[in-house]
């Protein structure tokens, strides 16, 4: 986990050298809260002395977690590290420091009288912030890092299963529409050919764009439209004047995007869940709003002895439109009509 530009020695020690002097401040700044005559400004000497601490210091520090990367990496077990690396890094750090500091205020600062209260403070002081600090700091990287792996990876696992699951319903058109199509299909050969050839073209329009957009993400809405417009027909001619459909959307809006087959999930989930009788027609309204919403609308009537919905369909859509857009997929219900709002894109 040591970062690239400490793997050049110059670069490394500039670096060092520079972080020593707002170090050594810091501590001035301390003593001279404690002691009432001590002047914050120091000789150039000690500044000296503390670039010279700071940069052997942390090059020990370095080496030392160079060679454990080499055999006992963070991810393995990173308190196992954390803990292998103190042990190996306190004594090693404490002995260098108190060894430098002796050297320097003998031969560098020449001090005749050494204060054993500041030394110590002095030791314990860089000791903190040059050995331990370094392995703590690493340490929280490593947890932060690895929460933000794990999250990418949650996200990704969550998004390639909500593309799975869409994926699944929209490359499948409902096996009960397919078998009352053919059923349509067989009765109309019989009744009215040409109807009966429209029907198949129809038909194969249908299963012509499931085929070709089962790999796209999203499609325009107006090629959306145009298939729903071939879809929907399948519907009416089954159902004949029971099932009523209207398409309102803005012309400014064909050029936005939605999820293929969106439009047809929604109808065959209003088909699905309401009663379609000559009394009692369903009305399918399909429009846009002004916030760039596709509305479908449809008036509600539940059947008594249905299918128990699962919703499955709803929370898919809602689900993939979630890696699609930050605009949510609003569903609103009420006593006499049922409400989707899908986002344009």
């Amino acid at each position: 986990m040591t970062a690239k530009f400490l793997q050049k020695p110059f670069l490394r020690a500039v670096i060092f050298a520079l972080a020593a002097i707002p170090l050594r401040m810091q501590l001035d700044l301390a003593f001279a809260a404690v002691y009432r005559y001590y002047s914050v400004i120091r000789p150039v000497r000690e500044y000296i002395g503390a670039v010279i601490l700071t940069v052997t210091v942390l090059e020990i520090v370095l080496y030392i977690k160079q060679k454990l990367n080499k055999k006992l990496l963070w991810t393995a077990n990173p308190i196992r590290r954390l803990v292998i690396e103190c042990l190996i890094t306190v004594p090693a750090s404490m002995g260098a420091i108190v060894s430098l500091r002796i050297i320097i205020n003998i031969f560098l600062l020449r001090t005749s009288f050494i204060n054993f209260y500041e030394e110590l403070l002095t030791t314990i002081y860089y000791f903190t912030f040059l050995a331990i600090l370094p392995a703590i700091l690493e340490f929280l990287a490593f947890l932060l890092n690895r929460w933000r792996i794990n999250l990418a990876e949650l996200e990704r696992y969550k998004k390639e299963n909500a593309e799975f699951q869409f994926e699944t319903l929209r490359t499948q058109v409902n096996p009960h529409f397919l078998f009352n199509s053919l059923n349509t299909l067989s009765s109309l050969v019989y009744e009215d050919r040409e109807k009966a050839s429209l029907f198949i073209r129809h038909l194969s329009d249908v299963y012509r764009y499931v085929l070709e957009n089962r790999n796209r993400e999203t499609i325009t809405l107006e090629e959306e439209l145009r298939f729903i417009r071939s879809f929907i027909y399948l519907y009416q001619l089954r159902f004949d004047k029971k099932l009523i459909l209207s398409l309102n959307p803005d012309e400014t809006m064909l050029n936005r995007l939605v999820a293929p087959m969106t439009l047809q999930m929604l109808i065959e989930n209003a088909v699905k869940h309401n009663v379609i009788s000559a009394k009692n027609p369903l009305h399918i309204d399909i429009f846009t709003s002004g916030d760039a919403y596709l509305n479908v609308r449809n008036n509600l009537q539940k059947k008594l002895h249905g299918e128990n919905s699962t919703a499955l369909g709803l929370k898919n859509i809602v689900s993939r439109y979630g890696f699609l857009t930050q605009r949510p997929v609003e569903i609103i219900a009420t006593t006499d009509e049922f409400l989707v709002k899908v986002p344009l894109i």
